[in-house]
């Protein structure tokens, strides 16, 4: 790992000292043109990726949610992954160990302990292994403000930024945790200069302690609809800022009757929505929060790695042919709404309720999660070419679609 250096507040604040007041010399202002020079890109320090191909030294990065979606178990537990060095949600750690610092300013103390005591038990980690490696402050005890306004005065709090800093070297941290963002300024959060000049302030802070800073900010009222990085509150200029956006979104009902869930309110899953650093990546990462009982008889959420159901799973190359079989014998109607609906003959091969016959009100959960899996697989094998559909006329001379073999399996 890179030694840590404290570097000096020039390089970051070049204008730092001169009074806009009065009409700068060119001494003051030093602005030079520097003239490129190659340089081999083997020369080149690479990208210092501290997480999840998300947390990067030396950058603010930010993670975007509605309240109560999950967003500060995640982050959590991923500090958790980061310095025990363990794949706590399906995220191997690039570096075998770093140092956390939470900055939680929302919760009293006494609740992140008891968030971070679920998530210590569930995932089996010896509170042995967080100690000098994770640091927790709360906002009640001790507010952070990086910046407010006055009138119409944008004021950064420089002692705040050096006090920030000498305490990261202090004490090697690898990884600043804001949580939640707006908390950390007082500034008008639709004012895109304002909060511009907070993000600026948040990535002198990361390159000057040379760590990341992680903001975990609000999300817009959005009535139900999906969640993007443009649906972060207030102005743009919190993920202009940002060298890279997560978004998280809560498990859709009709994704949950696909996926066979009961409680959607329980999943949830992250995307990458901005990346300055690599080409976008429609990668959906899953998670469930999971309910642990503590000693004290509090019922805490921990949250966990969630793996999406493969309709094949339980699928076989007997399967098909049955089916197959099935549909050369026998007319079977590509329309769902048909009485014989080429899904029924799945069905029954593969033994499951679709609850063939009830209307969809009537249905239950799992049977509506079965009709969602058979015509997934009947979609594949269509893809696949293993069954077709073909125009003839049914029993009222009426044309319409069904389903026959394809290619013999």
């Amino acid at each position: 790992m890179k030694p840590r250096e404290r570097i000096p507040l020039e390089e970051y604040d070049p204008y730092r000292g001169v009074d806009y007041d009065k009409k700068p010399s060119p001494s003051q202002l030093r602005i030079t043109a520097s003239p490129f020079v190659w340089r081999d890109p083997i020369d080149i320090p690479p990208r210092r990726w501290l997480f999840g191909g998300h947390y990067i030294r030396g950058y603010v990065t930010g993670t975007v949610a509605p309240g109560g979606m999950g967003k500060t178990s995640v982050v959590q537990t991923e500090a958790l992954s980061m310095v025990t060095g363990r794949d706590l949600l399906g995220i191997k750690p690039d570096l075998a160990s770093l140092k956390a610092w939470i900055w939680n300013l929302e919760d009293p103390t006494e609740e992140v302990e008891r968030r971070f005591a679920a998530s210590v038990m569930h995932h089996r980690i010896n509170p042995h292994d967080l100690a000098g490696r994770m640091f927790v402050n709360s906002g009640r005890d001790t507010p952070l403000v990086i910046a407010r306004k006055v009138k119409d005065t944008i004021t950064v709090a420089e002692p705040v930024i050096d006090a920030l800093v000498a305490e990261i070297d202090a004490n090697g941290i690898d990884v600043l945790i804001i949580d939640p963002f707006v908390s950390s300024h007082g500034l008008p959060e639709n004012d895109n200069a304002a909060i511009d000049a907070a993000v600026k302030a948040w990535g002198r802070v990361a390159g000057r302690g040379n760590c990341s800073v992680e903001l975990v900010h609000h999300s817009r009222k959005l009535n139900g609809d999906a969640i993007s990085a443009d649906s972060a509150r207030g102005g743009s200029a919190f993920v202009d800022g940002c060298r890279a956006v997560r978004v998280i979104n809560r498990m859709s009902e009709e994704e949950a009757m696909r996926l066979g869930v009961d409680e959607a309110r329980r999943f949830f899953f992250m995307l990458a929505d901005k990346q300055n650093m690599a080409p976008p990546a429609d990668k959906r990462d899953w998670y469930q929060l999971v309910s642990v009982p503590l000693a004290n008889g509090d019922n805490v959420a921990a949250v966990d790695k969630w793996t999406p159901p493969n309709p094949f799973d339980d699928v076989t190359l007997d399967h098909l042919r049955r089916v197959q079989a099935l549909f050369a014998s026998s007319d079977y109607r590509e329309s769902e709404q048909s009485p014989e609906w080429g899904g029924n003959a799945v069905a029954t091969v593969l033994d499951l309720d679709i609850g063939a016959g009830r209307k969809s009100s009537e249905r239950t959960g799992l049977q509506k999660a079965a009709r969602a899996k058979i015509k997934c697989i009947l979609r594949t094998w269509q893809e696949t070419g293993a069954i077709g559909t073909e125009e003839r006329l049914d029993s009222k001379r009426n044309p319409r679609a069904f389903y026959v073999c394809g290619e013999p399996a």
